[in-house]
């Protein structure tokens, strides 16, 4: 229905059959390198015992999930990308409108933007330096930076964009600089514990082998960490999808499994992975709720959503009324024939016709509750069509590939994983 270029936008409550239905049936069937989010883990421990014959790597930022047999873990630090400039403010700003949002108002949108100024040239400064993340958090936690703007000083010289906004931003009056740098660490928020600082040293990906493969990159994230976390999330599948855009062209695929996408991984440039992604590589499957999700999250933009993403998937039970106002004036009106009497003046029939009269396609009530073990979908044209879904382990094209039940022996780190950056940095 919606075509091997065009993301689909899936609509359903908890428990609707999202995973069951959808996402897992894709995860087993692409061709391309995923990454899959999630709240919990049951789905990486699906494909973890499924019949796949490519790796199920596992991305935990709280450090708290458990890894399934024969699942490796994977870290990630924003150091990596902010080696050079231009990448280290691209990077600090997904980081930034990740934690703050994009519909900042007042006096919210002149802290975010400082405290980004502040940061992007301390990560790039400890980058070059190879200092690991926790070293560079704590440089901003510790409000340290004079040995920074020396460091960028004699590398590039006075001039250079790093060395100007760093000691632009320091020369700010007192107690506004305090705010800068207390917004500065909040961006970081996410990794203060100790096992969140833990994750972030397990073997960083090689994105060149990962987005020419067909492996799965698993970010789990419980609800209860999702706020702090979401920055970090957000700054790991920014870097792929930008990665998996300068490579397109050498054959690089990737697809966006993104279940809770409002919470889990709230990217800022969503909008613009949606529309430009398919003719670059990246084909996106976003799951919400509803409608109020996204526009908490994005705002008056959340209002496009039907129209930006080709295809919409409703499953039932829906009930937010925005959403559902939406989705009934999509599907339109229609004309059917209505079968009519003819009457004579003294009430006789004088023979039988038919009328055509316009309705709507469907209630609100009927996109609600929709229909069981069918979800209502929206082509790119917007006409309405009912899919009839089957639960990956009801279909026989899926139950066979998730019945596999392996026995392996514990895992050593690899090469890789031992002689990572963030580990050697530690």
């Amino acid at each position: 229905m919606s075509g091997r270029e065009r993301s689909t936008l899936i609509i359903g409550p908890s428990r609707s059959g999202k995973t069951s239905s959808l996402i897992i049936p894709n995860l087993l069937s692409t061709s391309r390198a995923t990454i899959v989010t999630s709240t919990k883990d049951d789905v990486v421990r699906e494909m973890a015992d499924s019949t796949r014959a490519h790796e199920t790597l596992l991305f935990d930022p709280s450090g708290t999930v458990p890894t399934p047999r024969g699942v490796r873990r994977v870290g990630y630090s924003p150091l990596r990308a902010a080696g050079q400039w231009d990448q280290a403010v691209v990077v600090t700003r997904t980081l930034v409108d990740s934690t703050h949002g994009r519909h900042l108002e007042g006096s919210a949108t002149h802290w975010a933007e400082r405290a980004g100024a502040l940061v992007a040239p301390l990560l790039h400064a400890s980058s070059l330096m190879n200092e690991s993340l926790s070293s560079a958090i704590t440089r901003v936690e510790s409000r340290v930076a004079q040995d920074a703007v020396e460091f960028l000083s004699e590398r590039y010289g006075d001039l250079h964009p790093s060395v100007s906004l760093l000691r632009g931003v320091l020369q700010t009056e007192s107690r506004e600089l305090s705010g800068i740098w207390s917004s500065a660490a909040g961006i970081f928020s996410g990794l203060r514990s100790e096992a969140a600082r833990e994750s972030a040293r397990d073997g960083l990906v090689d994105l060149d082998a990962f987005v020419h493969s067909q492996h799965q990159i698993h970010i789990v994230s419980p609800s209860h960490v999702q706020h702090v976390s979401a920055p970090l999330v957000a700054g790991f599948i920014d870097e792929i999808v930008q990665h998996t855009y300068r490579r397109h062209h050498e054959g690089a695929r990737l697809l966006l499994a993104l279940d809770e996408l409002a919470n889990v991984a709230p990217l800022p440039r969503l909008a613009s992975i949606i529309s430009e992604g398919g003719g670059q590589g990246v084909v996106t499957l976003a799951c919400l709720q509803d409608l109020s999700q996204a526009r908490a999250r994005w705002g008056e933009s959340a209002e496009g959503f039907l129209s930006l993403f080709p295809t919409t998937v409703v499953l039932p039970g829906v009930a937010d009324m925005k959403t559902l106002d939406a989705l009934h004036h999509l599907a339109g009106r229609e004309l059917v024939a209505s079968p009519s009497h003819q009457l004579t003046p003294r009430g006789r029939s004088r023979g039988r016709g038919q009328q055509w009269i316009e309705r709507d396609r469907m209630s609100i009530a009927d996109v609600a509750r929709g229909r069981s073990g069918f979800a209502l979908g929206l082509s790119p044209t917007k006409e309405p069509r009912w899919i009839q879904l089957t639960p990956a382990y009801r279909d026989p094209r899926w139950s066979s590939s998730l019945s596999r039940s392996r026995s392996l022996p514990p895992r050593s780190l690899s090469p890789m994983e031992r002689d990572s950056p963030e580990r050697s940095r530690s």
